[in-house]
């Protein structure tokens, strides 16, 4: 196995750096630019077509690898509907997310593209059974893992999209996620590790030209609603796979589910404090604004490089933290825990914005 990854790897990154290079090219000959908005933070014109390469490369990578893995029995009839379920489920996203930025779409119809596509992946064998202890729930009815299912899907999706405010953040923390996935499903000796590698591969390339890019030098390109979307997408089903896993507990002796779930932490945590202000400040939840937590560290006066430090430290720290506290209190306590963490965190960076008149 470890042969084929490492040939997935290899083939992603290059099929990757060779077609982001092409459509950030396609972009500027043809004016596909981020509309400026005042909520928009880059200097000069930028595509947001990078997100466009993610897909297409993944999926090819991912297949070539399953076909390896078949020829050594890995891959069986028997597993090859959730496969099919996998890549329609990808490829709908995919499609949606091109929509959404080369047209714009209204956040109802996103909402049950997102809704179909996890029914998709319930029907296909990705579903979450099993809370292992949270909110004292184990093995859950059908009927209510469908719902949990499609719900966390839709907020993995939403959360991965709304993060994607500054340069390398998306892109960042799921290289990571999908770094950490793949350790796991590596000593698990599962060959859905094809995918997180493929997604590596992907995305090292992309985040160079979002990073190192320059728009004056017309190599600097944003992932769009094309790539984010599909990003949480992935990390979620990523995250059902190991939860379901019996092999998990048994390998690292941690509570599966938050093994499986801490990588997804911050931006779902971002995703529910954000909505929960523009609640109660009676505006509509959908509509975007300047309360990320990445948004207040650029009006505490940080560069973009330093917000993104600093996000991935919290990271890091939200995942790390909360395997080991699993290991001492219940996954219900690390929850809560973490939460008022995170709340307090930005409690504590909206006084200072205050006091400063910002």
């Amino acid at each position: 196995m470890l042969s084929s990854i490492i040939l997935v790897l290899i083939i992603s990154f290059a099929l990757s750096a060779l077609l982001i290079k092409a459509i950030i090219k396609y972009a500027y000959n043809h004016n596909l630019f981020d509309l400026h908005t005042k909520r928009k933070i880059h200097k000069g014109d930028v595509p947001r077509l990078g997100g466009v390469a993610f897909v297409p490369v993944a999926i090819i990578t991912f297949i070539f690898g399953c076909l390896i893995l078949s020829s050594q029995e890995m891959i069986t009839v028997e597993n090859a509907i959730p496969i099919i379920g996998l890549l329609a489920s990808i490829i709908i996203t995919y499609i949606v997310g091109i929509a959404d930025d080369i047209k714009g779409l209204r956040y109802r119809t996103k909402f049950m593209c997102q809704f179909v596509v996890g029914l998709i992946l319930c029907l296909t064998g990705f579903l979450l059974n099993n809370f292992h202890g949270l909110l004292g729930l184990y093995v859950l009815p059908y009927s209510f893992g469908l719902c949990v299912t499609i719900f966390l899907i839709i907020l993995s999706i939403n959360a991965f999209n709304f993060i994607d405010g500054i340069d390398g953040l998306s892109s960042s923390i799921a290289i990571l996620s999908f770094a950490y996935y793949s350790v796991i499903l590596y000593l698990n000796s599962d060959y859905n590790i094809l995918l997180p590698i493929a997604f590596i591969g992907v995305l090292l390339p992309f985040f160079y030209f979002n990073i190192f890019g320059k728009a004056s030098r017309h190599n600097k390109t944003f992932m769009g609603d094309t790539g984010s979307t599909v990003l949480g997408l992935m990390l979620c089903i990523l995250a059902i796979v190991i939860n379901g896993d019996p092999q998990t507990q048994l390998l690292l002796h941690t509570n599966p589910f938050i093994i499986a779930f801490s990588p997804l932490m911050l931006p779902c945590f971002d995703v529910v404090n954000v909505v929960i202000y523009r609640l109660l400040k009676s505006k509509n939840p959908f509509n975007a604004d300047d309360n990320h937590f990445h948004h207040k560290l650029l009006r505490l006066g940080l560069s973009q490089h330093t917000a993104l430090v600093v996000e991935l430290i919290v990271f890091l720290f939200m995942t790390g933290t909360s395997i080991c506290l699993s290991n001492y209190v219940g996954v219900t306590v690390v929850m809560v825990i973490m939460l008022i963490l995170w709340l307090v965190a930005n409690a504590l960076i909206t006084n200072v914005l205050q006091k400063r008149g910002r």
